[in-house]
């Protein structure tokens, strides 16, 4: 039975790693408080300002009654801003872009557990079809090893049953077949993965297309305040615009690179291992067969 590479193993810990840290970022969003904008500024020094005398009430007339003194720490009638939750200022910030880079997010995800699900060393090399193919040349029967390969369509048999079909022509004939059709298998495989690639280059792309467009949206602020002062919260919005989509644009980016890298050199050790395994299974094939024809 062959056994997975020590590569394979550690690869699942990268993996757990990952979720890991995406689940933490979230929930460190949610938790997180945005830190409130007030209407006006503190007075300097940390002095609460003084509120005006109240004016002497006409003689004559009853004394007026003492106006609300507002509690400490208020704005005197004015209602306080509630805090905003770090990740529904993020989606408010991201906008239509941030949409997008979602609905890319949620397509890479299941891509990715599509390719682990496929792209296994069982998978590739069945360790039932290995037993099988073993046991039927042991016992000298050609084609039960051949229907067992017809009926298995894994990356093993459909090198071997390639071989078989191609040993009246002679075993260099066989080789060269097989050679041909690992390649084309590991060129399909590549191009599968190949979207992992061009998802690790869009991201940056789309998010340098938001920090231009938070950028237009800031100075568009300033630009149209006509002599007046532009108000900052305005153009913190643009900003942080700016920023969030080109924050959710590399978080994107990295995690696609990096399995791509993962993919890829998990397919060269599929292809590696079932070449060694499909070459000594011809090998014993054709030994068998010598005996079985000398005795």
């Amino acid at each position: 039975m062959p056994m997975l590479p020590q590569s394979h193993r550690l690869s699942r810990g990268g993996t757990r790693a990952w979720a890991l840290v995406i689940l933490w970022s979230l929930a460190w969003l949610a938790i997180t408080h945005a830190p409130p904008v007030w209407s006006q500024e503190p007075a300097k020094n940390g002095a609460a300002p003084a509120a005006p005398a109240p004016a002497a009430a006409p003689a004559g007339l009853p004394d007026a009654a003492p106006a609300p003194v507002a509690a400490p720490g208020t704005t005197g009638g004015a209602e306080a801003p509630r805090p905003t939750s770090m990740l529904m200022w993020a989606i408010k910030a991201s906008g239509p872009i941030g949409f997008c880079l979602l609905l890319l997010s949620i397509y890479f995800t299941a891509l990715v557990i599509r390719l682990f699900m496929e792209f296994r060393m069982t998978e590739a090399v069945p360790p039932s079809l290995v037993e099988k193919l073993d046991a039927a040349i042991k016992e000298r029967k050609f084609q039960e090893a051949y229907d067992a390969c017809r009926d298995n369509d894994s990356f093993l048999a459909r090198v071997v049953r390639t071989g078989v079909a191609n040993l009246p022509n002679g075993r260099a004939e066989a080789k060269e077949a097989m050679h041909d059709v690992t390649e084309e298998i590991v060129t399909g495989m590549e191009a599968r993965i190949s979207y992992l690639a061009i998802i690790g280059t869009l991201g940056p792309m789309i998010g340098l297309v938001g920090t231009i467009w938070g950028m237009i949206m800031s100075f568009q602020v300033i630009a149209t305040a006509e002599g007046a002062q532009a108000k900052p919260a305005e153009i913190a919005e643009g900003i942080s615009t700016a920023l969030f989509i080109t924050l959710e644009g590399v978080s994107l980016a990295v995690p696609a690179i990096y399995f791509h890298a993962l993919f890829r050199n998990r397919i060269a050790q599929m292809a590696m291992e079932t070449t060694k395994v499909a070459d000594r299974t011809i090998n014993s094939l054709v030994a068998a067969a010598k005996q079985a024809k000398s005795a």
